[in-house]
């Protein structure tokens, strides 16, 4: 059966202003403001402390309340500001020393690599072009694609679906990736360079009760990730021996 390993970007495979706690806090009070500029309800965002989850609650809330009109001004006033954000990430992003030699060997292994990401494809192709990684992607996931982020398991199961395949990988630095990975019922490998960082644990329950809807069959061992690692260039041993 044909492998595939699917990568997250920022933070995984590029170094982006996102490590700083501070940038991260900045955007999502400015996200929680656009959103409620833009017609959703602050009692809808309330609890909601990551960005991700409060555009994932937004969209629900425009298709079942907004006209055709409402929901086009509001896909265009957040593109206008997540533009912003996501082409500055990626041009101030560097690449990890380990990403290229790591995706290089994926290829050379003929296994499938995909990319599946939360930011804009916009941006990601800013990113292709700096660092040069564009050829080594077998599928590009991006926010454009899908209709909920990571948590959400779509983007993750559309890549399955095009690489025909259904023995993968997630590689990715959050916990929004371990999630995706467990609710698409595939392995996740979290990256956490900086061991000091809060335990997956402790980020699984700073998230509010939605985002782990579709994890409560899963037991709770399972909410952990498969394999943690400190650099992509563990990733290989773990993929060969798994598939032993």
């Amino acid at each position: 059966m044909t492998v595939a390993v699917l990568f997250d970007l920022e933070d995984t495979l590029v170094q982006t202003p996102w490590a700083d706690h501070h940038h991260v806090l900045e955007f999502r009070h400015k996200t929680k403001e656009k959103l409620t500029e833009l017609g959703i309800p602050p009692v809808t965002l309330e609890g909601i402390e990551r960005a991700t989850i409060m555009r994932n609650k937004a969209s629900e809330y425009v298709e079942q309340n907004f006209d055709k009109t409402d929901a086009r001004r509001f896909r265009q006033g957040m593109e206008k500001f997540l533009s912003r954000y996501e082409l500055d990430s990626a041009r101030k992003s560097r690449l990890f020393p380990e990403t290229i030699p790591t995706l290089r060997t994926l290829k050379q292994l003929e296994i499938k690599v995909g990319l599946v990401t939360n930011t804009s494809a916009k941006a990601v192709k800013s990113v292709f072009q700096i660092h040069g990684i564009k050829d080594y992607f077998d599928v590009v996931v991006t926010r454009e694609n899908v209709r909920k982020l990571k948590p959400d398991p779509e983007g993750i199961l559309w890549a399955i679906k095009k690489l025909k395949t259904k023995n993968c990988f997630m590689v990715g630095d959050l916990v929004l990736d371990l999630l995706a990975a467990k609710n698409a019922r595939i392995k996740a490998i979290i990256v956490r360079r900086n061991p000091e960082k809060s335990d997956l644990q402790d980020l699984l329950r700073s998230l509010p009760a939605e985002s782990l809807k579709k994890t409560e069959s899963l037991a709770a061992e399972d909410l952990q990730a498969d394999y943690t690692v400190q650099s992509l260039s563990e990733i290989l041993p773990i993929i060969e021996k798994e598939e032993r």
